[in-house]
């Protein structure tokens, strides 16, 4: 290159140089004519140089590659298609309870409980997926830390706790019990199958992702991963236009005890049963409409029910003898559009127990205030979407649950479960790539607040509760 470029300058003083005389027409064309041509060949030899030292550099580079290659060990057979994904969750927790006192502590109504708490969780997973057969085959499993017991049904505002002292909706660990070593536990654990032969099926059996397309926190909690068996089919004929159904079946709880049918063991199951469709309008405008149904067999013999004689069980809205199944419709429907540059999304649904006929069981002594009360709703928005460093999302949530509408097991925790209405809040941002602070704000009333008979912990859900959230969240 600087051989080219004196070449070119020395022709150009040249040229230069013989302007200041007399140069006849034919001979000024021969000179420009025979710089052309010096042009070209140094070009070409310019390219020849390149080419050999390129030639040259990775010649080198290869076999210091193939060297560091010969001492490294060879990698086993089983590690091919294998991911490791994970993150870890720091999280502040602040609860106030408007009224005389508060909910946590000792369960008993007699001792007197402070308003406010606060603590700091801690939530680590680790999982791995392998594919196998042209990723028609993926294997899965995940850990996470948790808590091996937890507070009583009646004292905890954040989630309801099974006598087995095991909790679904609470993976993390509290920071508390004198510097004790953290428990970990199995959070995922499945198998799926996605055959190319029969386009769209997909059947997924163990402890997996909630697969429901039209849950939200009414129905689940975010953090409870169901156990059972899905089939789950997409139709891909209609292009941007796609139906699907799924069928699943749901292992609550194995040989339980049903008090309705003189202490019998009975299995709490779930069955359930969906019809939808997915609809890509544009390449900015997505909408999703689909009816989830539940029903749940001898859901009163599940440690989560706690019956009281003459009182209604809390899974079960109506009397503790006998007791009914649960039978949930969710209708849900999603909108998505881009709107000033960001992603929008509007969403509603709609929920309604189809076997709460409690005045048409009626028990003598019960608390009849909480009679007829099947339905929640709920609408949202959400604006923004978190990925990459920069980015960030708000939502705010309306929730109406009435107390004999969603199953306090299932629903999300931290709202506080049936008998509630209130407000939720909440924001993303991305420090880094894989780092993302964020915030959620809970503000509940009691739907009822004369809870005569203390079926809903004494004071816990009779009174106005705000929860605030601080996350840092990092993924990888």
């Amino acid at each position: 290159m600087r051989t080219k470029l004196i070449i070119l300058g020395s022709i150009a003083l040249a040229l230069v140089f013989s302007s200041t005389v007399v140069m006849a027409v034919d001979d000024l064309a021969d000179v420009k004519a025979q710089m052309t041509k010096l042009r070209v060949r140094l070009d070409e030899l310019e390219k020849e140089e390149l080419g050999t030292l390129h030639k040259e550099e990775m010649s080198r580079l290869m076999k210091e590659i193939l060297q560091d290659a010969q001492m490294q060990p060879a990698m086993p057979a089983w590690m091919k298609n294998l991911t490791f994904y994970g993150d870890f969750r720091l999280q502040y927790e602040h609860d106030h309870v408007n009224g005389r006192t508060g909910p946590w502590g000792s369960a008993s109504p007699l001792v007197r409980q402070p308003k406010d708490r606060n603590r700091i969780w801690m939530r680590l997973r680790f999982g791995i997926t392998k594919t196998w057969w042209d990723e028609q085959m993926e294997v899965g499993f995940r850990l996470v830390t948790g808590s091996a017991t937890s507070e009583p049904w009646a004292g905890n505002v954040r989630a309801w706790t099974n006598p087995n002292g095991t909790n679904p909706q609470v993976p993390e660990q509290s920071m508390t019990g004198t510097f004790s070593k953290k428990p970990v536990w199995i959070d995922l654990m499945y198998a799926k199958y996605k055959p190319k032969w029969a386009k769209g099926l997909t059947i997924t059996g163990g402890k997996m992702l909630n697969p429901f397309k039209t849950q939200t926190m009414m129905t689940w909690d975010t953090d409870i991963n169901p156990e059972g068996l899905t089939v789950h089919y997409q139709a891909p004929f209609f292009g941007d236009f796609k139906p699907y159904t799924a069928f699943g079946f749901w292992m609550i709880e194995e040989n339980a005890l049903s008090p309705d049918l003189g202490d019998t063991i009975r299995d709490v199951t779930l069955w359930t049963y969906e019809l939808g469709l997915d609809w890509q309008i544009n390449q900015d405008m997505a909408y999703f409409f689909g009816v989830t149904y539940y029903q749940f067999d001898h859901i009163d013999a599940t440690t989560y029910y706690i019956p009281t004689a003459g009182v209604d069980g809390q899974w079960g809205n109506m009397s503790a003898f006998p007791a009914a199944d649960y039978s949930l419709v969710e209708l849900t429907t999603r909108f998505e559009w881009k709107m000033l540059n960001l992603p929008w999304e509007a969403w509603f649904s709609w929920v309604r127990n189809c076997a709460d006929d409690y005045s048409q069981k009626k028990w003598p002594g019960s608390d009849r205030h909480f009679q007829n009360d099947p339905n929640a709703y709920g609408v949202g928005v959400v604006v923004g979407e978190n990925g990459k460093k920069g980015d960030w999302s708000a939502s705010y949530t309306y929730l109406y649950e009435e107390y004999g509408s969603v199953i306090a097991g299932l629903t999300d925790g931290d709202f506080g479960g049936p008998n509630r209405k209130g407000h939720v809040l909440g924001g993303a941002y991305n420090i880094d790539d894989f780092l993302t602070i964020g915030f959620t704000l809970y503000i509940s009333d009691p739907i009822h607040t004369n809870d005569n008979a203390g079926i809903l912990g004494g004071n816990h859900n009779t009174d106005q509760t705000t929860e605030l959230l601080l996350d840092l969240t990092w993924e990888f």
